[in-house]
Order: structure tokens, then C-alpha cells, then sequence
């Protein structure tokens, strides 16, 4: 079978991501720790999915490590204040250089290890610019340049809501997948960017939630209500 490296979070997308690949290649799936406050729970989060998934094309979890702590300096994602909340702007979650540096890394693992696709969960309204179809593209090219080692970069849901996938893949472990920006005792926090996003995914999905807040709603949850009843109304529509 085709092998393939998937950056694996534990969030819910490179979640369905490896779950829906492992389904026609074997896959790898790679966890970069570069010491962000939420990443022990986020790897606990990729290990218990996987242990229910039990997919026998899903390889052992590799773990890399690209520290950033000090180049990042002061910014919320290594000290764990002023995480941006719901009503905060797209850009406040945005940390640079974010997929340069897991892509590149992966790159050269997929050198050593005979790999020659790398797959990414990044969605359709991703805003920033190493999540575009030009710079997945354009990078696999640099890399496969620099490493001498024909590489592929795929984004295979940029143009898929995370709603859509939450629909699609329902019938997987999804409440055991970790999307939260500071996460409490294992828990989504509840009030993060992240978590509303989530909270707001499976309301147009209608799909049911079993997701662990530690707070039930969030600031900026006003549209979870709306959501959901649009999504009702979608759905008696086409019955």
C-alpha cells in the first residue's frame, strides 16, 4: 500500500485525516512537539483516538521535536496568557512560520524513511498563508528540490467544512479528539477560539456533541443556537 505521513495533532481534523487515509494506505502518522502549553494533552488526545480506532495501516505515533519557546518569546501559545477568546479576530490565532517548520520537518523524516506524501487536515476558510493550495504545492517543490527526494504536499479537505467532515466521519471516536487552545485535566476549556469553532461545527453538523468542556459555553457563543437551527432547517429541506 501507498505510504503516506499525516501531521497528526490529535485535533479533530488530522484525526479524520488519518482515519480516512489509513482506509487505502499505510499511514504514518507525525506529532512535532515544539513546546506549545497545550501539547501533552493534545498527544494524549492522538493516542487514545488512535487505541480506538485500531486500524492496523496506522504505524506507531512518531514524535519529533522543533522548539520554538524562544523564538516564539513571549507569545500566548508557550506561556498560556491572553489565549485568544471566540469574539477575538482570525489573526490572533495565527502563529508564524507554523506549517514551515512542521512541513519541513516532516520533509526531511520522509527522506529517511522512503515516504514520498505528506498529508495535512487544513480546511476550506483557513485565512493564513502556509495553508494555501500555492504554498502546499510550491513548498513540496522546494523540498523535494533541497532533499533530493520527490515529495507531494496534500491538503486533501481545503475546500471541506469542518462541519462537512464532523457529518461525514460521525460514526468515528470524534469526542476523543483534542481542538482547544488551553486545555484543563484533559478537557476543552470551553471558552477559546478553538472550542467555539468546534462547539459551532457540530451545531450546523446536528450532530450530537460529546465533546468534555470544562465550560459549557463560551464567550461568543451567541451563533451556536442559530447554527444549529439552520442546520435543522437544512436538513428538512432535503428530506
Amino acid at each position: 500500500m501507498e505510504k503516506t505521513a499525516v501531521l497528526a495533532s490529535g485535533g479533530l481534523d488530522s484525526c479524520i485525516l488519518l482515519a480516512d487515509l489509513a482506509q487505502r494506505a499505510t499511514v504514518f502518522p507525525l506529532y512535532v512537539r515544539q513546546g506549545l502549553t497545550w501539547e501533552g494533552a493534545e498527544q494524549r488526545a492522538l493516542r487514545a483516538f488512535l487505541r480506538a480506532l485500531a486500524n492496523p495501516n496506522v504505524q506507531p505515533i512518531e514524535v519529533l521535536t522543533l522548539p520554538v519557546k524562544r523564538l516564539y518569546s513571549g507569545h500566548w501559545s508557550v506561556t498560556g496568557k491572553g489565549v485568544p477568546k471566540p469574539d477575538d479576530a482570525d489573526d490572533a490565532v495565527y502563529l508564524p512560520g507554523r506549517n514551515v517548520f512542521l512541513l519541513t520537518l516532516s520533509g526531511t523524516w520522509c527522506v529517511l524513511h522512503a515516504v514520498h506524501r505528506i498529508a495535512i487536515g487544513s480546511l476550506e476558510g483557513n485565512p493564513f498563508p502556509d495553508a494555501s493550495p500555492e504554498f502546499f504545492r510550491d513548498l513540496g517543490r522546494v523540498l523535494s528540490t533541497g532533499l533530493g527526494h520527490h515529495l507531494t504536499i496534500e491538503a486533501p479537505y481545503r475546500r471541506r467544512r469542518k462541519a462537512e467532515l464532523i457529518r461525514r466521519f460521525q460514526h468515528l471516536p470524534l469526542e476523543l479528539t483534542l481542538t482547544c487552545m488551553a486545555p484543563q485535566g484533559g478537557r476543552h476549556c470551553g471558552r477559546c477560539q478553538k472550542c467555539e469553532e468546534r462547539r459551532r461545527a457540530f451545531a450546523e453538523a446536528g450532530v450530537p456533541d460529546k465533546t468534555a468542556y470544562a465550560a459549557q459555553k463560551g464567550r461568543g457563543s451567541r451563533g451556536y443556537g442559530r447554527a444549529r437551527q439552520q442546520a435543522q432547517a437544512a436538513a428538512a429541506r432535503g428530506a
